[in-house]
């Protein structure tokens, strides 16, 4: 009973103490140059490794039993880099050092330094993001090795497997672009955004749809400014280039429409027999059905059979519209 006792007890703790916390562990207090006092940064990715710009958002004096905490409050809702360092005091070399551990976490996470002899060394964690960082951080160490061993740290192999890595093993995309910030810390960014624009630009895409802000991936965009000015460029001169083909096609159009209408009025006029022609002059001239019919020497009935044809063939009613669509 007195065990099971306990046993709740225990459990009841260990709730309390991880369930409003983000972030547990011990440090080994028997290091006597080591300062008792744990602190936390948050490092923006476009700043990392600059740990100097790194801000502070907590920290926490150890306990007797080198125990230190820090609660989900300071921690971001968003997958983010933190830094856990603590002071070691160096004798031989007269001056203070950190030693810390880099991780990526959520307030939705959670992570706990077990107790070693070197600070930080060992934890477990339930981010995968975390994990897939790290993954990424030992494959890139190994690619470091390779490449000192060849004595060429900055190889073509190097920027393609680890861009290819990047791409290809990586699902979380905040780690994504950490392998993106990494190529670029080694001024390799901008050589393979040469070779493989579209690939970047989709990421950019991406990025922009995520929930990821966007201070975290500007670095990336400013660095295809240059490729997506071009793009809205080449976009602006395509639409000016159809608007100016549209706008000649109606101009042609209308040219086109305005000729034909031409051409069935000329159509109309001739064909208009000679009788119909003279007896329209005479009507242009102001002469009546009468006087038409005298100088032509035929009936005013023919006169009017011929005017009445006129008027059909050029689509006019009256001596006024005649006139008119003449003179048009």
């Amino acid at each position: 009973m007195v065990r099971r006792y306990i046993l709740l007890l225990l459990i009841s703790s260990s709730i309390g103490i991880f369930g409003q916390n983000s972030v547990t562990g011990f440090v080994n207090m028997e290091d006597e140059y080591l300062a008792t006092e744990v602190q936390l940064s948050k490092i923006n990715i476009e700043d990392y490794p600059d740990f100097s710009v790194a801000r502070k958002i907590g920290s926490y004096t150890l306990d007797k039993n080198g125990f230190f905490k820090f609660k989900r409050t300071v921690i971001s809702n968003k997958d983010a880099i933190y830094r856990l360092h603590i002071k070691h005091f160096e004798k031989t070399l007269k001056d203070t050092l950190d030693v810390a551990k880099l991780f990526v976490l959520s307030n939705r996470d959670t992570i706990h330094f077990k107790k070693s002899k070197i600070p930080f060394a060992a934890y477990t964690s339930s981010s995968m993001a975390d994990k897939e960082w790290q993954k990424l951080r030992s494959f890139e160490e190994q690619l470091r090795k390779n490449e000192v061993e060849k004595q060429d740290s900055l190889s073509e192999d190097y920027v393609i497997n680890l861009k290819t890595y990047t791409k290809d093993s990586l699902e979380i995309l905040m780690v994504k672009l950490i392998g993106i910030k990494q190529l670029d810390n080694k001024e390799l960014l901008e050589k393979d955004i040469a070779k493989n624009p579209n690939y970047y630009l989709a990421l950019l895409a991406e990025l922009k749809d995520s929930d990821i802000e966007r201070s975290e991936y500007l670095f990336l965009e400013n660095k295809l400014a240059f490729l997506t000015t071009e793009i809205a460029e080449s976009k602006y001169l395509t639409s000016l280039t159809i608007n100016l083909l549209l706008g000649l096609f109606v101009l042609a159009l209308i040219v086109f429409v305005f000729r034909k209408q031409r051409k069935n009025q000329k159509v109309s006029l001739n064909h208009l027999s000679k009788q119909e022609k003279n007896i329209q002059t005479l009507i242009l001239e102001g002469k009546t059905n009468k006087e038409i019919a005298n100088e032509l020497f035929i009936s005013i009935s023919t006169v009017k059979t011929h005017i009445t044809n006129i008027y059909s063939k050029l689509d006019v009613s009256n001596r006024q519209e005649l006139l008119k669509r003449t003179q048009n």
